[in-house]
């Protein structure tokens, strides 16, 4: 969070601070998943890929592994 000041150097969120609940609960139930950790399973279940960034770094090859991909798959 940036530093805001007011005039005469207080911090203008000094109430917002005060008056946070910052001891929340965690929510119940496993963490979602992420995007990336999908397309981590999935590169790796489908095409056997295991550092999928390093290869959709070079789009070609991505594309090309994509439509293997979705043909495998039937998509």
């Amino acid at each position: 969070m940036g530093r805001s000041h007011s005039k005469n150097g207080r911090r203008k969120d000094s109430k917002k601070f005060l008056n946070e609940n910052f001891y929340t609960t965690r929510p119940v139930g496993r963490p979602r998943n992420r995007w990336a950790d999908v397309v981590q399973k999935d590169a790796l279940q489908l095409l056997g890929i295991r550092r999928w960034r390093r290869r959709a770094e070079n789009r070609d090859e991505w594309r090309r592994l994509m439509r293997e991909a979705k043909g495998r798959k039937g998509l």
